[in-house]
């Protein structure tokens, strides 16, 4: 039977556009990662629209998430905050 792992992130502000987040260490060669974005606040959307994974020489892991947030309606500031979730399955 599978074993299945969340991790959650604490909630970061993001400028609207994209950004990229490297979530070192994280990661590996023999398990599933999923991951997710989710808008922590009201008045916004947030997109995955990238992962990037990548291992050294030690086969050490990282994981860039490429994130886009953009306002529903007119914005409130310059960004918002996310929540960057990793669910492992293994």
């Amino acid at each position: 039977m599978a074993n299945v792992t969340v991790i959650r992130w604490d909630p970061v502000f993001q400028a609207y556009g994209e950004a990229s987040w490297n979530l070192a260490p994280s990661g590996d060669r023999d398990n599933c990662w999923v991951w997710s974005v989710r808008p922590f606040q009201a008045r916004d959307a947030a997109f995955l629209s990238g992962v990037l994974a990548s291992s050294d020489n030690n086969l050490n892991q990282s994981t860039d998430v490429v994130v886009s947030l953009s306002p529903n309606e007119p914005p409130i500031g310059g960004g918002g905050l996310i929540r960057i979730t990793a669910t492992v399955i293994s």
